[in-house]
């Protein structure tokens, strides 16, 4: 799926451009030449300043997270003579030596390529890397690293087809989910327990990393029988979910479960939630009294609640895209239990290696009804929405293994935006003012890229290199437009073009304002 998008419309022509003047030409051959027209005024950028407070950490023994406080658009992140360019204030820097200090310099970057002086840090990994993360997981934690990592035995997979891939990650890989959504239904539940020395009857941990700025994803606790249910908007009832954005983490618990007067003091993290290309770690506490989030150990969210049930079935649920690294839980040991959910069809079989069945239909009101039927049916009358569920031996492997094919590296980015309002503050679709100016906003998301390009109503009024002093990076372009030049009561079109390095095609997107007839 190609996230850039075009936006655009249909209008008329109405602008009176005197001639385009250039300000200033750069020496390199692919450089572009910036090109401002009269009645033009390009809103001066900040100069990036110098990042501060840098920390790091170590989910693995080979990785090292690295973050930092500033406010830029975006970041040059070098090391052991690597060069990254990242949206945001954290980035991971995989398959690294676990032995070896690495030496990692940041540097601010502004819309148009200025770097800033480096802040510079240095760490070890194997001197970060806390060995004893999984210490209360049942189990090896499942890697999601490889083309059988959804094994059917242990997942029930809902998603588009072809939406799923293999990103690299170092050496290793980790599922790229690109999908309006997925949802990734576990086969092996979590028994609670007697509580552990913290507290916790039974936990699930899941590693993941955002895609871009609406990447959502959720962890689902699901009490029986919802663990057969297709995914859906609705809270099952019973059910409590970690539920992590890019704007924070919290859990949402069914309103009826048991509420509890358990107080959790928060930890200090400075971002609870998702990060565009760097992997954390969630973990998701179920305490006798209460259901505690935790991002790479720390305190972010809480829920005062009691979860009756004694087995629960984990759901993974990815929005917006995002990267799917590991997975484990904590409890009771349980066996996994190969499950298949099939839509009935006319006339559906019963597979031969069942060792149970049953049929769920959703009903209203938010209640589900099962009814067990035997293994020897051959043909199950019933028909959508009702689900043939079935249970099938242990050596069996049910459905087939999601196609999971290799896909290049790199952060992915959204589509160039653009917005037009006037100085008295009148937004489209309103007319826009003939008179004064009128902002035009260019928001880029590209990395890379070697300069932009605006017209209106077919002529270029701005021609921008945004690689002063290296690769282009994501940020906010500002434009004033003399509002005198454009006709009253037309239609003027505007378009921009995101320019690759590499001389490609260009990455486009428009719109269409309306101008007003009355001064």
């Amino acid at each position: 799926m190609d996230r850039r998008t075009l936006a655009g419309g249909l209008g008329g022509l109405a602008l009176v451009i005197a001639a385009v003047v250039a300000l200033r030409t750069g020496d390199a051959p692919d450089t572009l030449k910036r090109e401002i027209a009269d009645g033009v005024e390009v809103v001066a950028l900040q100069e990036p300043t110098k990042p501060t407070n840098a920390r790091a950490q170590a989910l693995d023994a080979d990785a090292l997270q690295v973050t930092w406080n500033g406010s830029a658009s975006a970041y040059e992140v070098r090391w052991n003579g690597n060069e990254l360019l990242v949206p945001g204030p954290e980035v991971e820097l995989p398959g690294l030596n676990p032995d070896d200090q690495v030496e990692v310099e940041i540097r601010a970057v502004n819309a148009t390529g200025k770097r800033s002086e480096p802040l510079k840090i240095a760490a070890t990994p194997k001197d970060l890397y806390n060995d004893r993360w999984d210490d209360q997981l049942v189990g090896q934690t499942e890697r999601f690293d490889g083309p059988e990592s959804l094994d059917p035995r242990k997942w029930r997979v809902e998603a588009e087809p072809d939406c799923l891939g293999l990103r690299p990650f170092g050496p290793s890989k980790r599922i790229d989910v690109d999908c309006p959504m997925a949802a990734f239904q576990s086969n092996t539940p979590i028994r609670f327990g007697v509580p552990a020395s913290d507290g916790a009857t039974g936990r699930a941990i899941i590693s993941v990393a955002g895609a871009v700025e609406s990447s959502h994803v959720r962890l689902t606790l699901l009490p029986d029988p919802w663990q057969y249910v297709k995914e859906n908007d609705v809270q099952p009832l019973g059910a409590v979910s970690l539920d992590i954005t890019t704007q924070g983490t919290r859990i949402i618990a069914d309103p009826d479960l048991p509420r509890t007067a358990k107080q959790v003091t928060l930890g200090d993290s400075q971002i609870t939630g998702l990060v565009a290309g760097v992997r954390h770690r969630w973990e998701m506490r179920v305490l006798p009294d209460a259901v505690v989030a935790l991002r790479d150990g720390v305190v972010v969210a809480y829920e005062s609640v009691a979860i009756k049930t004694p087995l629960v079935h984990p759901r993974i649920r990815i929005d917006g895209g995002g990267f799917l690294d590991s997975f484990g839980v904590g409890g009771v040991p349980e066996r996994v239990v190969p499950t298949e959910v099939i839509p009935l069809v006319k006339e559906t079989e019963v597979p031969q290696d069942a060792v149970a069945a049953k049929i769920v239909t959703p009903e209203p009101a938010n209640q589900v009804k099962v009814v067990d039927i035997p293994v020897s049916t051959r043909k199950v009358a019933a028909a959508d929405p009702a689900q043939l569920v079935v249970i099938r031996k242990p050596e069996s492997r049910p459905g087939t293994l999601p196609k999971l094919a290799d896909r290049p590296g790199g952060i992915k980015t959204g589509g160039p935006r653009l917005h037009v309002m006037h100085e008295d503050g009148t937004k489209p679709p309103q007319p826009i003012p003939p008179r004064g100016r009128i902002l035009v906003t260019a928001e880029i998301n590209a990395i890379g890229h070697r300069g932009i390009e605006l017209e209106l109503d077919g002529k270029r009024i701005v021609a921008l290199p945004t690689n002063e002093q290296g690769s282009a990076v994501p940020g906010r372009h500002e434009f004033w437009l003399d509002a005198k030049n454009l006709t009253p009561g037309s239609h003027a079109r505007l378009k921009l073009s995101v320019l690759p390095a590499d001389h490609g095609e260009p990455v486009i997107t428009e719109t269409v304002f309306e101008l007003g007839t009355t001064p």
